[in-house]
């Protein structure tokens, strides 16, 4: 009786195996996968990512630039297919050809040049703020045009067809290290119609479209996401299979429960993968997680143009009160921030660390006597300002330390938390509208906490945005002043004229990096003396996973790379009926 019930099993488990062998069903295209990647975003737009490190975690999914960093920081081709440098002394030409790969944005266009040259042209826009602008002044009349004083025809971007363009120089640069920046995720492709749509065209599927390997399938704030497979990817339609370069079909983000009861699903083998672990558990998870450097500082930026910022002292003492390894210990999964730039920004060459090499500018302990001692020969009319920060439990819990602290030098502190507002547009697009983004990127503000991530792995690209003229921010059209536009300071307000002479003095150094990189660390000195804005730790990208969940690897900025991965036995775990609510 044993050898026959052991026949019958083996039978069963050759036919399920010969059943599994056969040709998919027509419905199955492949691994749903549901995970925990991220706490709640409301835009997608890649010029936003940089002050949320919750975005940070996607973009790279969904979007894809002429080159990218791999995980050892080394500049590797993407939509990039081939490139040469041209220089000819004699008729004073120094340019850059490019030509793109063949690929497609997720409604099936193919990525056309004029989508990048959009793109960086809509940085560079004099009316639009946008600080990766400085990452593009190496360009023809670029920072002319961002400052008023040229049309966008100006600018030495070129279309020769659809696949490739040209890049004008004002003269010889250090083209590696422009290559470098522009493996920046922020100065990907962009679709000119699609932005035409409306003013939050990244808060709406129905009109986002996606370049990289995964577009946005549904996206509701608060509730879900999924990314799907971008079937157009690198993907002849005609000769190869669906899956032939991204194998998930979906990965499935569920925003309704919070990240305590995600855990609890993660060990109920219900969710594969989880890189947003709940607050409250990080201290118990702390053994089991693997962690990825972010490049990315979680920073507060002090308004300089509210009265009690005014004052260099204030925001000194504010910084000096703080014990940033106090805070690294709160949010478990984080390092004590010694200075602005993190240690994956490159000195000279990628085989040695800008921060390394300049050393700690803050210190890591708090020290409230030396704060109070800072603050005995500042008067104050107003000692009431708040911090506002994004609905999430770090950010919050953060507020919630440095609140304490601050208290006991006699400041109110109050913490203003924010959210989305969802609208309808005149076009009956409904949208979300990103309050923190809107109050930062205003300047309403009296304390912001935002994810400062590394803008390139250069750090002028990062200093740069505290200097005048550098910022990116829009130009004041209404009222020009006499010889040109007003150039406006960034969102923080600080303009140092000792600062904007070591920006100014790296920017004209166009060869020689060693030099450019001393100015750079001249320059983090006087901006952490000033401290216009503040450091606080430097974030990791915190994951577990599951044992049947693999094939997966990060990119040098901490983003997941997902194209390979696989999940075992995914027919399991597949709900077809709400798949199909969402088709």
């Amino acid at each position: 009786m044993k050898r026959l019930l052991a026949l019958l099993l083996c039978l069963v488990m050759v036919v399920s195996v010969v059943a599994g062998c056969g040709k998919k069903d027509d419905d199955d295209k492949g691994a749903v996968i549901r995970t925990y990647m991220t706490s709640k975003i409301y835009n997608l737009d890649p010029i936003y990512a940089y002050i949320d490190d919750a975005a940070t975690k996607i973009m790279g999914m969904v979007y894809e630039g002429l080159f990218t960093l791999n995980a050892n920081g080394k500049v590797e081709k993407a939509l990039c297919k081939d490139y040469k440098i041209i220089e000819d002394e004699e008729n004073d030409i120094y340019k850059m050809e490019v030509t793109i790969n063949k690929t497609g944005w997720s409604d099936g266009r193919e990525v056309a040049v004029d989508d990048v040259v959009f793109a960086w042209k809509r940085i560079l826009d004099p009316e639009f703020s946008c600080s990766a602008a400085p990452m593009l002044f190496d360009i023809k009349n670029a920072k002319s045009y961002k400052n008023g004083d040229c049309s966008p025809d100006d600018v030495g971007l070129y279309s020769i067809d659809t696949k490739t363009f040209e890049i004008y120089f004002e003269g010889p640069i250090n083209y590696d290290l422009f290559i470098e920046n522009l493996a920046s995720p922020l100065l990907v492709p962009l679709r000119e119609d699609i932005l035409g749509k409306a003013e939050n065209w990244a808060s709406n599927v129905a009109i986002m479209v996606s370049n990289g390997p995964f577009a946005v399938r549904s996206f509701n704030p608060g509730e879900k996401m999924a990314l799907q497979r971008n079937s157009y990817y690198y993907r002849d339609i005609e000769k190869h299979a669906e899956d032939k370069v991204v194998k998930p079909y979906r990965l499935y983000i569920d925003l309704r429960v919070d990240a305590n009861e995600q855990l609890v699903a993660y060990k109920n083998g219900e969710v594969f993968y989880n890189s947003e672990i709940a607050l409250a558990s990080r201290e118990a998870w702390e053994s089991s997680v693997k962690t990825v450097d972010m490049q990315n500082v979680h920073t507060y930026y002090f308004n300089t143009n509210n009265k009690i910022f005014a004052d260099v002292k204030v925001r000194q003492a504010l910084s000096m009160a703080l014990d940033r390894e106090a805070i690294a210990d709160l949010v478990v999964f984080a390092e004590a921030a010694t200075g602005l730039i993190t240690d994956g920004v490159f000195n000279t060459s990628r085989k040695n660390s800008f921060r390394e090499e300049g050393g700690d500018l803050i210190k890591t302990t708090g020290d409230i006597d030396g704060a109070k001692a800072l603050l005995k020969g500042v008067t104050l009319e107003e000692k009431s300002f708040t911090i506002s920060v994004r609905e999430n439990d770090v950010d919050v819990a953060i507020a919630e330390y440095a609140k304490g602290v601050w208290k006991q030098l006699g400041f109110d502190v109050k913490i203003k938390k924010l959210g989305a507002e969802k609208k309808v547009t005149s076009n009956e697009y409904v949208v979300y509208v990103d309050l923190f983004e809107q109050a930062f990127m205003a300047g309403d503000f009296d304390v912001a906490a935002i994810d400062l991530q590394m803008f390139s792995t250069d750090a002028f690209a990062t200093l740069a945005g505290f200097a005048l003229g550098y910022a990116g921010t829009a130009l004041d059209l209404a009222n020009p002043e006499e010889g040109g536009w007003d150039i406006k300071p960034g969102v923080t307000g600080y303009n140092s004229e000792e600062y904007n002479a070591k920006i100014d003095a790296a920017f004209n150094e166009k060869l020689d990096r060693e030099v450019k990189t001393k100015y750079l660390h001249e320059a983090e000195e006087i901006l952490m003396r000033d401290m216009p804005v503040m450091p606080l730790v430097t974030l990791q990208n915190a994951y577990v996973s599951s044992k049947s969940f693999k094939g997966f690897s990060f990119d040098y900025y901490g983003c997941p790379i997902m194209t390979e991965a696989k999940l075992k036995n995914y027919e399991a775990y597949t709900n077809v009926e709400e798949l199909a609510q969402e088709q």
